[in-house]
Formats: structure tokens, sequence, C-alpha cells
């Protein structure tokens, strides 16, 4: 375990230049999306030696979908990987009914306010019937990060989202090394020029699918989503 632990330490060095080189293209789409899909492997990486390396038991499993009811942000360049992943996966009547959800969870969070959503239980526009996520693949470094060794506080709190002296039992390496990626990824986009400001995902999903302007003003080193709550 303790190789394991010296390993992700390598890695997470490693991941700070190797960001500066993925995010550096950025304002290629391509070249984008190939980073965002560098960064989340590298979280997904981050995780599982980790887990492994401090003998982390995981309660999360498929189906669950507590944590699909909180607040879920993203960066710019997340919004804009998974709205071009939805667009070449989902068939024309799908993709609607995601910008729907998509719209009625903006109107929702916008009269909630901040403070109140936290407090509110809000069903992902992607979540699934079964209880599973409809776009996996592709879904942000937040969802990938969130982990639970006990069900237990998951759904206390997802039954009384009002008290917020639950936590969920997040293992605290695996909790920071993942963070360490994504905040690595974010210093590298910063030093491309471009906005790494956390957004609403609902806001910034629904952007990145209805509006082109969105892009044009990322990739010109302006905030792409300006209408978004802060």
């Amino acid at each position: 375990m303790a190789d394991e632990s010296e390993a992700v330490a390598a890695r997470l060095a490693d991941w700070g230049r190797e960001s500066r080189e993925a995010f550096s293209t950025a304002r290629d789409p391509a070249r984008m999306a190939t980073a965002v899909v560098k960064l989340h492997r590298r979280v997904d990486e981050a995780i599982a030696a980790s887990i492994r390396g401090h003998g982390v038991k995981v309660a999360c499993a498929k189906g669950c979908g507590y944590c699909c009811n909180l607040r879920v942000e993203v960066q710019p360049y997340e919004a804009f990987r998974l709205a071009a992943w939805l667009r070449g996966h989902f068939d024309a009547p799908r993709l609607a009914g995601v910008v729907a959800r998509l719209r009625a969870n903006a109107e929702r969070t916008r009269a909630l306010g901040k403070e109140a959503r936290k407090r509110t239980n809000v069903p992902c526009a992607l979540l699934g019937e079964d209880g599973a996520c409809t776009a996996y693949e592709a879904r942000p470094a937040q969802c990938r990060r969130y982990h639970s060794t006990e069900l237990a506080p998951c759904k206390a709190f997802h039954d009384d989202p009002a008290r917020e002296e639950i936590e969920s039992a997040m293992h605290p390496a695996v909790a920071h090394n993942a963070a360490v990626i994504v905040t690595q990824a974010r210093h590298a986009v910063r030093e491309a020029g471009l906005r790494e400001d956390s957004e609403d995902m609902n806001f910034a999903l629904l952007e990145a699918l209805d509006n082109p302007k969105a892009w044009r003003r990322w990739k010109d080193g302006k905030a792409p989503f300006p209408d978004a709550p802060r």
C-alpha cells in the first residue's frame, strides 16, 4: 500500500505538467475535448489508486442516486465536452428531453436561490428512471470525485436535506487526491488564458447545448455563461 501511495503522489506531480500541455490548445474544440477526457481519466485513476492504497471500501453503487439530487458544479470545458457527448449519443427526442429538464431545473434553482438550493433535492437532468446516470462516461469531475464509505448518511441527508450537520463519509485521502487533479487542471486552463469558473451544471450545460455564443465567449477568454447565478 505504501508503494501505491507513492505512485499516486508521482502521478499527481506529473499531471501538473500534463494538464498544462493538454489545455494549452483547448481553444480548438477537438483538443479541448481530448483534454477534458484526459482530465477525467486522471481523476478516475487517482481515485481508484487511492482507494486501493488506503484500503477504502466505498458504499456507492449503480442506481443509488442519492447524491444525484445535490447541486453539481462544472467548469466550462466540462460543460462543452458533456454537451458534445450528448449530441453524439442521444437522438433528437432524447436530447430535447434533457434540455427540457435542464431548463426546468435552472428555473427552479434560480427561484430557490443558492442557499435554499443546498437544502432542496433537485434530481439531475441526466438521471435515468433506474437511478443511474445516463451520461456516466462523460460525467463531470465533481460527480466522479464524490464517494461515500457509508450509505446511511447519504440516505439521511436525502430524506431531510435541511439537516446541514449530516456529512457524507468521504475518505480524506481519496477526496484530496482527486481535488489535486482538478485544481491543477484549473490552473492550466487559467494559464492558457481561458476561464475556469465553477458554474451550476444546469445553467452551464443548457447554455452549452443551446447557445453557440457561449463557446465563442469562452475561447476568447471571456465568461461563457454570464447569466448563471453566482
